[in-house]
């Protein structure tokens, strides 16, 4: 994994990339460098890990008198993707059934489904722009704070319009924002003050003490999703995030009925699969997203066991691109092995070999 960090006045962009494992010979001697694997660390508990080590892990975090629901996704082990909903954003009966308003088993069951969670606003709330697998559904905003997904299913969190985002390198297939920065640089955006919380969503009855979700990514790349059903105001929200390990966010969707979250045991690959780790008293169960949702959500996978194999797609001819599903496939050099069976007999010895897919996950 290589972590590119970018510090800017206007914004803080984030971007992970896959790690590679390097070997360097001698007349004498070979070194070979290995990956180390993703810990477990102290005051998180794992809910999923794989050959790799840690790809979600999850723990609570108190700010003033009200609990938050913190999930993390590893970058080094996990990917990520952005659907739309059935009815919102508007365009979304354009886009491919990849980016649809339910998981995309045929390719996302493929890698392991082993974490999903709510996106951001309405479209009609101008929240910020969107697009999924090259469909523009809502022009993007300068100063919005944006989440990237490239076609590796890795991430990138800028502000939109400042000068190194998307960073060099990073090839989006879909983006994702909603309003101004609330953390920047590991500290709350000024925007973030009590007193402003007009300008972060139209809570109900007037009432600025809502339920609400964030996302951000922390000094490794890692991703970090807060949300709370407790009554609280996006300072708190991004006190969460910071205490999370957060050094840039955005808050994502409010009130009570939108928050959702869940994280599986093990990758998923198919309808019927349990996420018991969720947000305490949300409205609805996580499996929502397994027939369908209203709004967007996201989606995170497992990368499989091999550093030396990913899942990627297609990718796109420019951003914004021409509508193209996305479906994932194995890329890499350790995708594949090769299984030697050997057959002695007094006379001869035979020798067959045979090279195959690795299955996902293995």
């Amino acid at each position: 994994m290589v972590l590119v960090l970018f510090g800017v006045t206007s914004g803080v962009v984030l971007a992970n990339k896959a790690g590679t494992t390097t070997t360097s010979s001698t007349a004498s001697s070979t070194t070979t460098t290995t990956i180390p694997l993703e810990r477990p660390q102290a005051g998180w508990t794992v809910a999923s890990s794989s050959s790799r080590g840690v790809m979600v892990d999850f723990r609570n975090i108190v700010v003033g008198a009200v609990t938050f629901r913190v999930l993390r996704l590893h970058a080094r082990t996990t990917l990520l993707r952005w659907h739309v909903g059935s009815i919102d954003p508007n365009l979304s009966s354009r886009a491919p059934v990849d980016a649809g308003p339910a998981i995309d088993w045929p390719s996302e069951g493929l890698a392991g489904v082993v974490a999903v969670f709510n996106g951001g606003f309405k479209q009609s709330a101008a929240a910020g722009g969107a697009v999924v697998d090259g469909l523009r559904l809502v022009p993007l905003s300068r100063g919005r704070m944006t989440i990237g997904i490239d076609t590796g299913g890795h991430w990138a969190m800028g502000v939109w319009g400042s000068t190194t985002f998307p960073p060099k390198g990073f090839h989006p297939i879909s983006y994702r924002q909603n309003l101004g920065p609330l953390v920047l640089n590991g500290a709350l955006a000024p925007a973030a003050a009590p007193s402003l919380w007009r300008e972060w969503g139209d809570p109900l009855g007037g009432n600025p003490l809502e339920p609400r979700t964030g996302l951000g990514v922390d000094r490794r790349g890692n991703l970090i999703y807060v949300a709370t059903m407790g009554r609280v105001l996006q300072n708190q929200l991004g006190q969460a995030l910071i205490s999370a390990g957060a050094v840039a966010a955005m808050q994502l969707d409010i009130n009570p009925y939108w928050p959702i979250m869940g994280a599986s045991l093990h990758p998923l690959h198919a309808n019927g699969g349990l996420f018991p780790v969720q947000l305490p008293m949300s409205e609805h169960s996580p499996t929502i997203y397994e027939g369908g949702w209203l709004r967007d959500f996201f989606v995170a996978m497992a990368e499989p066991n091999r550093w030396s194999c990913s899942w990627e797609s297609p990718g796109l001819s420019g951003p914004p691109g021409p509508v193209r599903a996305q479906r994932l496939s194995l890329a890499g050099k350790g995708c594949r092995t090769t299984t030697t069976t050997t057959t002695t007999s007094t006379t001869t010895t035979s020798t067959t070999s045979s090279t195959t897919a690795t299955p996902p996950g293995s």
